[in-house]
């Protein structure tokens, strides 16, 4: 299982890598993650956002889940509050039974 300190580098490689022109505004909250049992919801934000507060300077989606075991960090889906979606992937239900069964 990876450590709090582990999960906040493995997202801030993460981020880095999907937002290259933005390494420098990155600020990691190590703060304000969560642990659950599939792995961390870990937060951040850029710096103008922090210093401006305007909804414009934030980011799109604010967390970066690591998972404990291994698999590439990522982000969560939008459609679920992140404690759904890592309490479907810790159970196994992801993708959904219904959509795997052709519901929706």
């Amino acid at each position: 299982m990876l450590s709090k300190s582990e999960a906040v580098e493995l997202a801030a490689v993460f981020v880095k890598a999907m937002y290259p022109d933005k390494v420098a505004s990155l600020v990691m909250l190590p703060d304000k993650c969560e642990e659950y049992g599939f792995g961390w919801a870990i937060r951040f934000d850029w710096q103008e956002h922090l210093e401006t507060g305007n909804p414009v300077d934030a980011p799109f989606t604010s967390v970066v889940v690591v998972p404990h075991h291994g698999e590439a960090a990522h982000w969560p889906p939008t459609a679920l509050p992140v404690a759904e979606y890592m309490r479907r992937r810790e159970v196994g239900d992801w993708p959904s039974a219904d959509r795997r069964s052709g519901g929706y």
